[in-house]
């Protein structure tokens, strides 16, 4: 008896132990923000202190990010209390990664842009003392929403390219909505972070046309950015190099002439073909990428018994048209650059309708063609302003011909080498089964 009363009090010690050490090591939930000391205890969880607009996003301008908010009302109430926020976006449950989140947004360097998103709440403050206000912020343009993305180098000039160009709220910031890559965490300005892709980013330089060899690398990208899901929130994807001076408000000119189809539609910016410093996917052509890109790897070994020595534009140009049956539409207005036969001056980025200029791989001569292409000659102007029967959005002639193709990066001889030819001979043959 006494042995078993003695049992029964070791076990319920035991369980008490365990019930105390159960409640001590048991997670606490993560803390409430709270709003900062200085508001006003009137405007504590205000619910009519911005005009809110459900089922929004507004991507762009962060200036701090808020874990496990409760409401709308509470991200509000945080935004007007911040020294420079002016609006912002709340991730409602079944956001993601952003639920309970509220990003706060200022007015700086960009305007921002109404994105239908499911999953978000978004509000701006009406505030008028803050940094960047009055705050500009502007609906998508109806067939003309721009998600850009730039792959970014670890190390070199690219960083530091890139980072400037978000202050200057230039290039693929001017977009609708951003994205950056590369193959490690940089945070290249305050809140502008790269999406990590599965990648070392080197390559050799080679193949039929002595380019970089770099197919794989922009795979691995595309991937990347396709996992986002963010290119189906806008009417047209946009790769640009981080090199290229990049005018979104052109290239929203340009789209406005080419309408979406059920296949998808990509862009060709160069009479030899698809350049990589600018390509314009459509969103059914990004969708049939996504869907199709590794049947396109398949398809081109097999073709070229082995891999084709292409560089990642032409790869994609042959996939899309050849093997995936998406519409190629020329448009040679989209980019001016030093490996598709321009004009002489072409590097003073004067041109009045070219939506990029490429390569400009320092920061003063990339800002000096940003600045020249803000104040065109006036004979840029007159082509503006129609004053010579031209109208902004009407497809312009390529200034000169070749009487030849030529690399699309060096001088060629006169004639293409003879295992160009026979690839482009292979790949006329079966262009039309393939499309099919």
């Amino acid at each position: 008896v006494a042995l078993a009363a003695a049992l029964v009090v070791f076990v319920l010690l035991v369980v008490a132990a365990c019930s105390v050490r159960t409640e001590v090591q048991r997670p606490h939930p993560a803390p409430v923000m709270r709003p900062r000391a200085s508001l006003a205890e009137s405007e504590v969880l205000c619910d009519s202190c911005c005009e809110t607009e459900r089922a929004v996003f507004l991507p762009g301008n962060d200036v701090e990010r808020l874990e496990s908010v409760s409401s709308a009302d509470q991200c509000c109430t945080y935004c007007r209390a911040h020294e420079t926020c002016l609006a912002w976006s709340w991730g409602e449950t079944g956001s993601g990664a952003d639920a309970g989140a509220c990003l706060l947004k200022g007015g700086l360097p960009r305007r921002l842009t109404k994105v239908p998103s499911a999953g978000y709440v978004s509000g701006w403050t009406l505030q008028t003392n803050k940094v960047g206000s009055p705050l500009e912020v502007a609906p998508r343009g109806e067939g003309q929403s721009l998600f850009c993305f730039a792959l970014v180098q670890p190390h070199g000039y690219e960083k530091g390219l890139v980072g400037m160009q978000y202050r200057e709220g230039a290039g693929i910031f001017a977009c609708d909505e951003y994205g950056v890559f590369s193959n490690r965490r940089l945070e290249l300005a305050p809140f502008v972070v790269t999406h990590v892709v599965n990648s070392t980013l080197k390559c050799q330089m080679g193949g039929e046309f002595g380019t970089a060899l770099n197919t794989g690398i922009f795979l691995a990208v595309w991937a990347s950015v396709i996992d986002t899901g963010r290119f189906l929130y806008h009417d047209w994807t946009v790769k640009v190099d981080a090199d290229s001076v990049f005018l979104p408000s052109r290239l929203r000119l340009i789209v406005q002439d080419h309408k979406e189809e059920e296949r998808g539609v990509y862009l060709n910016n160069c009479q030899y073909g698809l350049h990589g410093p600018l390509e314009v996917l459509s969103r059914n052509a990004v969708r049939r990428w996504a869907l199709g890109a590794s049947t396109c790897v398949r398809h081109f070994w097999k073709l070229c018994s082995g891999p084709c020595g292409w560089g990642e534009d032409m790869f994609l140009d042959q996939c899309l048209e050849r093997k995936l049956g998406v519409r190629r539409k020329d448009d040679l207005r989209q980019l001016l650059e030093a490996h598709c036969s321009p004009p002489s001056d072409w590097d003073s980025c004067r041109e009045p309708t070219a939506a990029a200029f490429h390569p400009f791989k320092t920061q003063e001569g990339w800002k000096r063609c940003l600045r020249a292409s803000e104040s065109p000659s006036e004979e840029s102007r007159q082509i503006l302003d129609g004053r010579r029967g031209h109208k902004a959005g009407v497809q312009q002639e390529p200034k000169r011909q070749p009487e030849a193709p030529q690399s699309r990066r060096k001088a060629q001889p006169e004639h293409p080498p003879e295992a160009v030819v026979d690839t482009r001979r292979r790949l006329r043959a079966e262009g039309t089964a393939a499309t099919e």
